[in-house]
């Protein structure tokens, strides 16, 4: 999209793409990791317009997890709400997604290297990791709460922390190169927990 500048001259780039090819550099190489010189090579674009559509680096940073939180927590999120699913089906696809992921890609997770390498250095970072941790954990006991509807509502959460507690250490996990073959059994068990009667 063309936009104008504050000197009135059209931007010659699409500021959601732009920032998407930001968000994967900081997404692989977390926020210490990557350099501007890096986001100007990456964007094909210079210091001074980058600035002007995004601030300074940690800004850069801050609006990449708010545009990871966008496309893919609430997608996420989104999937676990799915009613045309059976929700035994739902919770086994989230906890499965970061095993199937690393066939392909072992970055891992933004939202959990971002709370690894950046949620204790930085206030807004912290809140924002804060933000999409719980907008999962609630997207998590809605399928939980069709397979247990007796649960009260605070063995509800601690059932939806216990998997997402399982689904952030896997994606941290195949960072590592771990054999996820390894790893599936542990899904099977946390959803026969997840379908316990209290």
């Amino acid at each position: 999209m063309r936009e104008r500048t504050s000197a009135g001259r059209p931007r010659e780039f699409d500021d959601t793409e732009v920032l998407r090819k930001i968000t994967g550099l900081f997404w692989k190489s977390g926020f210490e990791g990557v350099s501007l010189s890096q986001i100007m090579s990456a964007t094909g674009l210079q210091k001074a317009s980058l600035y002007a559509a995004f601030g300074d680096k940690r800004a850069m940073y801050l609006k990449a997890l708010q545009q990871y939180h966008s496309d893919t927590v609430t997608g996420a999120a989104r999937a676990l709400k799915d009613e045309t699913v059976p929700p035994i089906e739902r919770l086994r696809a989230f906890l499965s997604a970061p095993l199937t992921a690393a066939e392909h890609d072992r970055s891992g997770c933004f939202l959990c290297n971002a709370s690894a390498d950046q949620a204790d250095l930085n206030p807004e970072t912290r809140t924002l990791v804060r933000t999409s941790f719980e907008t999962l954990a609630k997207a998590i006991e809605v399928p939980l709460r069709a397979l247990t509807p007796d649960l009260n509502a605070t063995a509800l959460e601690n059932r939806a922390q216990l998997l997402l507690g399982l689904y952030s250490g896997y994606r941290i996990m195949v960072r590592s190169g771990v054999d996820v073959a390894r790893l599936f059994p542990g899904i099977a068990a946390a959803l026969q927990i997840a379908q316990a009667d209290a």
